[in-house]
């Protein structure tokens, strides 16, 4: 014969606390395995991230030539673009052109001359002294054609040097 010696209520105040027991520890597994899970979730996040991102750094410098490419072929096309705007002026543009190389003061020079395509002329020089720069736009101002032109600037490199110059025209359209 068996004889409990235990209070009935103590005996299920015991098993209460024994499945409260099992119950948190349950929990606490659970919530240690979502932690775990959830960690090797953000390390994949991160591994795919980075390899996406070695991927996109190899397809960038597999592209950069074509890129360069690109770039160039754009300005093939302007300097194109020029040339047909150059050769619909005809002989206008040929005979201003002329005209001014021969109008230049005989110690200046020219080092760029460039149409836009907005149809301004650019030209770029070089000029012992401010004086010449105001001579080389003054026969500009008189070319035929040609309208009031604008100093971009003028520079002097070294003390000694050369003044580098930059003037912009918009010839008139007859």
């Amino acid at each position: 014969m068996r004889v409990n010696l235990l209070a009935r209520g103590d005996a299920a105040a015991r098993a209460g606390a024994s499945r409260l027991g099992a119950a948190l520890t349950g929990a606490l597994v659970a919530a240690a395995l979502a932690a775990a899970l959830a960690h090797l979730l953000v390390a994949r996040l991160a591994w795919t991230l980075e390899a996406r991102a070695a991927e996109r750094r190899a397809l960038e410098m597999q592209a950069a030539p074509a890129v360069r490419l690109r770039a160039e072929i754009g300005g093939l096309e302007r300097r194109v673009r020029a040339a047909e705007r150059l050769r619909a002026g005809g002989p206008r543009i040929e005979h201003a052109l002329a005209a001014l190389a021969a109008r230049l003061p005989a110690s200046s020079w020219l080092t760029m001359l460039e149409v836009t395509d907005d149809g301004a002329l650019r030209l770029a020089g070089r000029a012992p002294s401010f004086s010449t720069v105001g001579a080389v736009l003054t026969e500009l101002a008189g070319m035929p054609g040609g309208a009031a032109p604008s100093l971009l600037g003028a520079q002097r490199p070294g003390r000694t040097g050369m003044l580098r110059f930059q003037i912009e025209t918009r010839t008139r359209r007859p």
